[in-house]
């Protein structure tokens, strides 16, 4: 895929900053590419004071909902927790299941069904809720949208809480209380904090000096867990919060993230911001996608070290199945629309035997194949579609939905993702609206690559990896620095690890002779076809028996230590 390349130029200065915080350059420029202009920003972006984590002041309706907490303590109301089935509302419902009963509430949680609740509270849970003697519902990663769940419950003598971190609709629910940084009125610093953090902040409101030792740690790594999970920014107070959580997260004082870190086989390596993101998250997901999310919270409140080893295994399995079907769902969709030559800018496809609460992360990969906007739909229980979509920078999604919003029966979202149900007859109807009109040039389709900067490769000392680790943990708002250098001469190489997956390659600069290590992890047919594709059939091939060629290449710089010797190596990310 053809790609832009821009190398970031913001003005600074570099050499005061990188004096005065015993920073590389070149470390100073990647800070900088981040917004980060300023002393007061960067040092910000190095405080890692923990006792930020149980200020709440200035979050909307805090001192309400400790209020009626309270109230629900001292008159021995029965509460209910309501969570969501993702990693942040998983991780929420832990996080006030474990501190409210700490606090001496009388309180237990539902998780809705993905396929056969939906998404947050409704009035079916609210009903059984109250059938069941519960007099108080506390929400989790959702709830800001229930307007019409929160009046049934009003409307049945219960009272309720809604802690949520999701935009703020026109018009808010009648609960007592609404705990959400995102509400206008909020004068909380930091809005873009995950749903897992906002139940903590009102668990530390509640329980003040006594929330400490293992039971503050463990909430705070779920929380850190849930932050990196959930994709929000890694910048101010979640960095801090991610990087006390990936410090403790093997503390042990969570026995089911333990369990499941030995279950993924990273009981021996350092747990990473990628490790959550990529390994142990989707394992909570996975359960709540493929059955029930009541699976991950069980495990994440285990107490019982061989149970929790059994819901671990369950987990992994289930995520691995995932992963399967996943990967024939995105075979079958690069399939048809390679079959229909991909000449739309908008792609809708449609796949009937596709589990639907995989769409979206199809319809994600399918828009990293193609660089475009992606729906994929597939077939409900009653009769409809349902769908997910995923979107590109050039392409407000929600915004080109809403002006076909006649075709659907039920959809939401925003400008980069959107879940929609509609009848199946109006998919070409929406297929043919939506490119139509969606204002995307060929300039749009083509994905850009941001280069912090054009280093060398014989720049690069320990001291500048060393001064590059300080800026991690990487993700959302903190991306992994990217640097490049042009001609670079591929001078041989080799095919290594279990599935032959991996390239290691010998290269070396133009008008020098030093020889480095640069690999790559993944992506290594797609290679060899870009080296066909570029330099003639056969000339991959030739890498490999001495023919050098050479290429554009973007990389990160990293240490390998192999007995006992410590040498700067660097991992391909892209080329041209």
């Amino acid at each position: 895929m053809i790609k832009k390349w821009t190398l970031k130029r913001i003005p600074a200065d570099y050499n005061a900053l990188s004096a005065e915080f015993d920073l590389d350059p070149v470390v100073v420029r990647v800070l900088v590419n981040r917004g980060l202009t300023t002393s007061e920003a960067i040092r910000e972006f190095f405080n890692e004071s923990d006792e930020v984590f149980d200020n709440g002041r200035g979050l909307p309706d805090l001192e309400k909902a400790v209020e009626v907490i309270m109230h629900f303590r001292d008159n021995h109301v029965p509460v209910r927790i309501i969570g969501d089935y993702d990693i942040d509302g998983v991780c929420a419902t832990a996080i006030l299941l474990k501190g409210l009963r700490k606090f001496g509430l009388r309180v237990d949680s539902v998780i809705p069904h993905r396929v056969l609740d939906g998404y947050g509270m409704n009035n079916h849970l609210i009903q059984n809720a109250y059938d069941e003697g519960i007099r108080g519902i506390i929400t989790c990663d959702n709830g800001i949208s229930a307007k019409e769940s929160v009046e049934l419950a009003n409307s049945l003598g219960m009272e309720v809480v809604v802690t949520d971190h999701h935009e703020i609709p026109k018009e808010l629910p009648a609960a007592l209380a609404i705990v959400d940084p995102k509400r206008e009125e909020s004068t909380y610093p930091h809005a873009e904090i995950c749903g897992a953090f906002v139940a903590y902040k009102v668990v530390a409101a509640l329980l003040g000096s006594s929330l400490s030792g293992d039971l503050k740690k463990e909430l705070l790594i779920l929380a850190g867990f849930a932050t990196v999970g959930d994709v929000m920014p890694l910048s101010s107070e979640n960095r801090s919060l991610v990087k006390y959580a990936l410090k403790h997260i093997k503390d042990g004082v969570n026995l089911g993230l333990e369990a499941l870190i030995t279950q993924t086989g990273l009981d021996e390596k350092e747990i990473t911001s990628y490790s959550i993101g990529f390994v142990l998250g989707p394992c909570i997901n996975a359960t709540g996608r493929l059955d029930s999310a009541a699976n991950a919270l069980n495990l994440l409140m285990c107490d019982d070290a061989v149970k929790a080893a059994e819901l671990a295994a369950l987990l992994h399995e289930m995520n691995e199945e995932r992963k399967d079907i996943t990967a024939k769902g995105q075979q079958e969709a690069v399939e048809l629309i390679e079959a229909e030559g991909c000449r739309d800018s908008v792609l809708v496809i449609y796949l009937p035997g596709v589990h639907e609460s995989i769409a979206g992360i199809i319809a994600g990969r399918v828009k990293e194949t193609f660089y475009r906007p992606s729906f994929v739909f597939t077939d409900t229980e009653d009769g409809m579609v349902k769908g997910s979509g995923r979107s590109i920078e050039a392409y407000d999604m929600f915004a080109h939905l809403n002006e076909c919003a006649e075709l659907f029966t039920k959809f939401g979202g925003h400008p980069m993702a959107a879940g929609i149900t509609m009848k199946k007859e109006n998919l070409d109807a929406m297929r043919e609206f939506l490119n139509a009109h969606s204002g995307l040039t060929g300039e749009d389709l083509i994905p850009s690559v941001s280069i912090d900067a054009d280093m060398p490769f014989q720049y690069v000392t320990p001291k500048v990896i060393a001064d590059l680790n300080r800026l991690e943990p990487y993700g959302t708002g903190n991306e992994k620095p990217k640097f490049a250098r042009k001609e670079v001469i591929f001078t041989g190489g080799r095919i290594v690890g279990k599935n032959k997956d991996v390239g290691i390659y010998a290269v070396k600069e133009p008008g020098s002779e030093r020889i480095f290590t640069l690999k790559l992890f993944r992506g290594v047919p797609e290679f060899h076809e870009y080296i066909d594709a570029t330099y003639g059939a056969g000339r991959a091939e030739g890498i490999y028996n001495g023919r050098p060629v050479s290429l554009k290449v973007a990389y990160f710089p990293d240490l390998n230590e192999f007995r006992g010797v410590t040498n700067v190596e660097f991992v391909m990310t892209d080329y041209m």
